[in-house]
């Protein structure tokens, strides 16, 4: 079919989301086909490499689509029938707005044009040259692409690759007038954003808005230290005046989904600042609470908010019978949240509590934009974590993660009414009936051994656990200063003072 025969502009497709713009039709030379039919006799012709969707949104080939379930106008069906049929030319819709999937003959398909054959068969050959370089520029669109794979990547330190951005008001003449000019023309400002804001903008309904989540990357700070392989990022010290939580989304430890534990600043409740992430990969359950301890005993013993589902409930039970850590907050529908059985300890995750955990994740990142996160990977996970048709809310699909994520939400569910006021005095709630200034209720116990941040992995402290601001408040002589060498060198006069008055180095 040759596109310059009619208006593309005029035509449109249909998807799961509404009618959707399309780039054109491409047409593949000749292919072995396949005639597949699904149980309620929904039937398509297509070639082996053409790709269905599961119920997750990952990919299915035809080649390997029999017997499984592919989602339909209608809902899941399986695959009954696979039949080949003669060779013959192929056509493919090309770049379908918000996504790259369509309907047609009432079966979801997915359209992945060129890219990635292109990519498989010419980087390698590119990049073998000692003196190769490559570079790939694009506008965003969307992130479910090959572009979006490779600079989210790079943004994270992930790849080789470089990620460089050109801004619209880095070109001369480009003005805030301009940028109103430009909205008016493309019709929306999400438009304008994609075409010249820089931003990837999801096809679903994104938990977190793409404006959000450019402040995010604009004021993110970078690590002050980076520990235990880059698993541990911390970017503010612990300060024993401050109010901590620390929410939790428990992994397997098999080199997927990573375990994490997200700390957050919650003393004003308009400056909620994430300043510290633990996340890996690789540790066993048992082994992470271990680390979970060590994690809460440098940033004062806050409320933990641990989500108890699958794994999560090993963790609890080390935590609560070998560690006897008891600031473990509870939330279900089965059980009170003072009840102190490992049974109901937790947050018992069911799809109504999930849905009201991430929309008070939204009403603290999206209504009062009083959240701010520094750690890229949280982020990037942010960008992909959307509102399915059903109304609930996940990662886009299986090559994402949204372990980040849920540990934000659960930590940000600290500041549930009912869950607040046990850990802290409410002084003030706003118009929706949420805390909006919080103080010392008397629970908390302000050891200044608990402040201050070390490799989870041994004992080696990183940074003194006694501020040099509480050192001058102290009326008596203490015994032992944490010495660290490079924030007390050896021709520092201050800390040979300091040792002069009665201190000792560690």
């Amino acid at each position: 079919m040759d596109n310059e025969k009619f208006n593309i502009d005029d035509w449109s497709i249909e998807t799961p989301t509404g009618w959707k713009k399309f780039k054109g039709v491409k047409k593949y030379s000749k292919k072995v086909l396949y005639l597949v039919t699904t149980e309620k006799n929904k039937n398509v012709i297509v070639s082996a490499n053409h790709a269905f969707l599961d119920k997750n949104n990952n990919k299915i080939l035809c080649k390997n689509c029999l017997n499984k379930q592919i989602q339909t106008k209608d809902g899941l069906e399986i695959v009954i029938k696979k039949e080949k049929i003669d060779k013959n030319y192929v056509y493919d819709i090309v770049d379908v707005d918000d996504g790259h999937v369509f309907y047609a003959n009432e079966i979801l398909h997915h359209n992945t044009h060129l890219i990635e054959d292109f990519w498989k068969s010419v980087i390698p050959v590119i990049s073998s040259g000692k003196k190769s370089k490559i570079f790939a520029v694009s506008t965003p669109n969307g992130t479910d692409n090959k572009f979006y794979e490779v600079y989210s990547a790079a943004e994270r330190g992930k790849s080789t690759w470089k990620a460089e951005r050109v801004d619209w008001w880095d070109i001369p003449g480009r003005t805030d007038r301009w940028k109103e000019q430009m909205i008016a023309t493309l019709g929306s400002e999400e438009a304008f954003l994609q075409e010249f804001g820089n931003v990837f903008l999801d096809g679903g309904n994104s938990a977190v808005g793409a404006q959000i989540i450019e402040r995010f990357k604009e004021n993110r700070k970078t690590p002050i230290y980076s520990l235990d392989n880059d698993t541990y990022r911390v970017f503010e010290l612990p300060d024993q005046q401050k109010f901590y939580a620390i929410g939790v989304d428990v992994g397997e430890g098999i080199g997927r989904a990573a375990s994490v534990a997200q700390v957050l600043d919650i003393t004003d409740l308009k400056d909620i600042k994430q300043v510290a992430i633990y996340g890996d990969n690789s540790i066993e359950p048992y082994h992470f609470a271990n680390n979970l301890v060590k994690l809460c005993g440098q940033w004062g013993n806050p409320p933990l908010l641990v989500e108890r589902n699958n794994c999560g409930g090993q963790v609890i039970d080390a935590l609560y019978h070998k560690h006897e850590y008891e600031k473990i907050v509870s939330c279900s529908k089965i059980s009170s949240t003072t009840q102190q059985t490992t049974r109901h300890l937790g947050i018992l995750s069911h799809t109504n509590l999930r849905f009201a955990g991430v929309s008070n994740m939204r009403y603290w990142t999206n209504t009062l934009q009083c959240v701010q996160i520094n750690d890229i990977d949280t982020i990037k996970e942010l960008e992909t974590f959307i509102k399915y048709p059903n109304g609930t809310y996940r990662k886009k699909n299986d090559n994402f993660y949204d372990d980040r994520v849920m540990a934000l939400v659960w930590t940000l569910f600290i500041l549930e009414t009912e869950i607040c006021q046990q850990y802290f005095q409410v002084d003030d709630f706003d118009d929706q009936g949420k805390p909006s200034r919080i103080s010392d209720i008397g629970y908390w116990d302000k050891d200044s051994r608990l402040y201050g941040v070390k490799e989870l992995s041994n004992t080696e402290t990183i940074t003194p656990l006694i501020s040099m601001s509480s050192l001058q408040q102290q009326t008596t002589t203490p015994s032992s200063l944490f010495n660290d060498k490079n924030l007390f060198p050896e021709e520092d006069k201050d800390f040979f003072d300091l040792m002069g008055e009665g201190w000792k180095a560690l």
